[in-house]
């Protein structure tokens, strides 16, 4: 791992200092101090150095850096001194300056820093510094080098395809760039995020605030390109990542008794280092024939180039406020626009084999896109008790989401596929897919009796598409029903349903290919959808949900609270026919969606020295999608996909002081299996196989995807005194999983078109054993 040397200069003196003023306050901490001043201030917080190391590493016997992709994907567990956490908040006696400093893993990848500072009721600033670590893959391979940060060659001529399986790891690193250096296999992005901020209260009514943040991303990700149309090759490399987020925000709050207002503005800003990545085709070069499998499709550009995201900025404008009226009755409402612009240069259409230059309709019509995209969002809630002798509380809420596209439509005339030869004949126009969404919900809540409650209600919700969707206008009914009793002070029972049921006008397969492409209706052709297909999000569905709540409380140390929700979606065949076809019993695209969940939480604290709690949730996720072969009309070759998810999660969390006040036993641990299943069958064949004419294709049950994780941590806190403790900690943490997908993966495989990065989460185990030493200021 790599660290800062003078971060960790900083922990191991914080560590020293702490065990230095450890050793020099503990026979006055026995005494009746009960605060620490320094100069006429006070000095209230904490400070927490530690130490640990590995009693068994993730990495195994492996390669370093190999294993601890997924141990360490997120988080940063070095071996030495490390810093678990500070707060240290100074202040003057009568509260009306404080200045506060915060922080935690200072010197790693996902340290934390704060430095704020206020007049009490007037002002407040401070800054802020926090980084994070995703891991990708540490154990990718690769042949390609990298030039510039965003070009990357290959040598000619180009080693065969199988070579890439002995490939060395993927180089991130600047001094192995270009060169033949072995890299460690590391695909990773770090953030940095620093914030200012400022606060001014000038009345006791009036806050204003300002605040800058900035958001550095640096490293990679994985990422395809695609040479030549299907058929071609696939090449699986990376995204060079250099961009920069700049967001500032200005607010205002007034707020009186009868009202409050808010405003505000915020600007962000996004800035990409590199526009667009490039990279050589693994199948073009000299040395490399196009058979098998290289495509010949595949060898007809010698290099690919993607564009990156764009440089973008945006403006957002809101404001909001509540008012009390009269009748028991409150109102709050809030409006925000938003306006994002784009307008960077548009990348030619490829960069390889000279077409643009001999191909007229291949020059781009515009330069840039001149995009402008903006939105409105509108809300209103009101609650009210008009009738204070009845016990009737009602809810009235509105929203409205507008989204309107005004970017150039700019037509291509020819474009070419993939960076190969093959250029299509036909116009290609960029779509716009503007939308007003509505959401409107009334209920009302009756007190029946003193432990019994029932609201009723209902709602609405409206989509207006332009013609580019499939459904330009869909209309969903929402009912809801709640029922709370509570018959005796230890028993709480809360029982929802919420039905639901969505329906739109006509379903046109063909909108996208109208207006994008000038396809006529009923067009069949390879760039067609089935005319079957239903989009989830545009489908007619009915939907009903139930969820419940039971708390029980026999005696006051102990809660149990058991739940339970289920929700079934049933997308709706809407038997319209296209092209003068007669479409399947069943739509194409999901049918049906499954899921619910139990669970139980318990929590019990006989005495003020022990307390318990744990929990266990089980979910399932079902999902019945059908697809067809793309083609000729045959529902014999259709087939369905059934497919069922499953996690199961334990918790569980112990604390008790061993000898009161001095020694304490903490021990956390928690347990989750994943398994998730695809089984696949033909609907109107009594075997696997679709039809005579297609002997090859049929529907294997896919092997099953199983993922497990446990940790289980146990501490020791012994408190010398009220300011001292110190803490030995172990931690244990496993993970395992089967992925038929990845398990055997290597870069590349016999007979497939494709050079993949040939990354798989390694399963591991680790043990951390450590000790930390906390003073409080009090």
């Amino acid at each position: 791992m790599r660290h800062m040397t003078t971060a960790r200069l900083l922990v191991a003196t914080l560590v020293m200092g702490a065990l230095a003023l450890a050793s020099g306050v503990l026979p006055v901490a026995a005494q009746t101090k009960t605060e620490t001043q320094i100069g006429g201030w006070n000095l209230e917080g904490y400070v927490e150095p530690g130490v640990r190391f590995f009693l068994q590493n993730p990495n195994g016997d492996h390669t370093p850096g190999l294993d601890d992709g997924k141990f360490e994907e997120y988080r940063d567990i070095n071996q030495g001194l490390y810093l678990e956490g500070l707060r240290l908040r100074l202040f003057r006696p009568d509260e009306k300056y404080s200045v506060e400093l915060g922080g935690k893993d200072w010197g790693l990848h996902t340290q934390e820093f704060s430095l704020s500072g206020e007049q009490l009721g007037l002002w407040q600033a401070g800054v802020e510094w926090d980084q994070m670590r995703h891991i990708y893959s540490t154990d990718s391979q690769t042949l390609l080098k990298v030039f510039g940060g965003n070009t990357f060659i290959l040598p000619n001529p180009r080693p065969p395809l199988s070579a890439w399986n002995s490939a060395p790891g993927w180089s991130h690193s600047e001094a192995s760039r270009g060169t033949d250096q072995e890299g460690d296999g590391e695909i990773a992005q770090q953030w940095y995020t620093g914030r200012v901020f400022f606060k001014l209260s000038p009345t006791p009514n009036l806050d204003l605030s300002a605040d800058y943040t900035r958001i550095h991303k640096e490293g990679q990700r994985p990422f395809g390109m695609a040479f030549g149309s299907p058929g071609g090759i696939f090449l699986e490399l990376v995204q060079p990542i250099d961009q920069t987020i700049h967001e500032i925000k200005l607010q205002g709050t007034y707020a009186t008794d009868l009202y409050q207002l808010q405003w505000g503005y915020t600007a962000s800003i996004f800035d990409n280092g590199f526009s667009w990545v490039r990279a050589d085709n693994p199948c073009n070069g000299g040395g490399v024939s196009p058979g098998a499998p290289c495509p010949a499709v595949g060898t007809q550009g010698q290099f690919g180039t993607t564009s990156l995201p764009p440089n973008n900025q945006s403006h957002t404008f809101n404001v909001a406020g509540g008012i009390n009226l009269p009748l028991q009755t409150r109102v709050n409402a809030g409006f925000t626009y938003s306006l994002r612009l784009q307008n960077q240069d548009f990348q030619q259409q490829t960069y390889s084999n000279g077409l643009v230059a001999a191909n007229p309709s291949l020059q781009l019509p515009e330069k840039s896109l001149h995009g402008n995209v903006q939105n409105f969002l509108g809300n209103v809630d009101v609650t009210s008790r008009p009738l204070p002798s009845v016990p009737v509380t009602f809810a009235l809420k509105y929203r409205i989401f507008d989204m309107v596209d005004n970017s150039d439509t700019p037509t291509f005339e020819a474009f070419v596929i993939n960076d190969q030869n093959a250029i299509t004949s036909v116009p290609l126009r960029a779509g716009r897919y503007d939308y007003t969404r509505q959401n409107a919900d009334l209920s009302g809540r009756y007190r029946i009796n003193s432990y019994t409650s029932l609201t009723l209600g209902g709602g609405w919700e409206g989509w207006d598409r332009n013609d580019n969707w499939e459904v330009t206008h869909t209309d969903e009914a929402i009912a809801k029903a709640a029922l709370d009793v509570t018959p005796t002070d230890w028993l709480l029972i809360r029982a929802t349903y919420q039905p639901s049921f969505r329906r739109g006008n006509s379903y046109n397969t063909n909108a996208w290919l109208k207006e994008n492409q000038g396809r006529p209706p009923g067009f069949s052709g390879s760039a067609a959808q089935n005319y079957e297909l239903r989009k989830f999000n545009q489908a007619d569905r009915d939907r009903q949900r139930v969820d419940l709540m039971v708390q029980i409380t026999p005696v006051e140390q102990l809660t149990i609270t058991p739940t339970a929700g289920y929700k079934y979606d049933n997308y709706i065949a809407s038997g319209l026919q296209h092209n003068g076809n007669t479409p399947n019993a069943e739509q194409l695209g999901l049918q049906e969606a499954v899921s619910w969940s139990t669970g139980i939480d318990i929590n019990w604290t006989p005495n003020e020295r022990f307390s318990l709690s744990t929990g266990y949730v089980h979910e399932s996720i079902f999902q019945k999608q059908r697809q067809s072969y793309r083609g000729p009309v045959d529902p014999s070759v259709d087939w369905i996909s059934d497919s069922t998810d499953t996690i199961d999660t334990f918790n569980a969390a112990l604390k008790a002081a061993l000898i009161p006040h001095k020694l304490d036993f903490l021990l956390n641990g928690s347990y989750s299996y994943a398994l998730g299943r695809v089984q696949q069958y033909s609907p109107n064949a009594p075997s696997p196989v679709y039809n005579a004419n297609f002997p090859a294709d049929f529907t294997p049950r896919w092997p099953a995807f199983e993922d497990t994780y446990a940790r289980i941590e146990a501490a020791l806190q012994y408190h010398w005194s009220p300011s001292v403790t110190t803490k030995f900690f172990y931690a244990f943490e496993t993970f395992s999983k089967s992925n038929w997908q990845t398990d055997t993966l290597t870069p590349t495989q016999p007979g497939v078109p494709a050079v993949f990065l040939g990354q798989d989460w390694r399963n591991y185990t680790a043990q951390i054993l450590g000790m930390t030493l906390r003073y409080k200021f009090e």
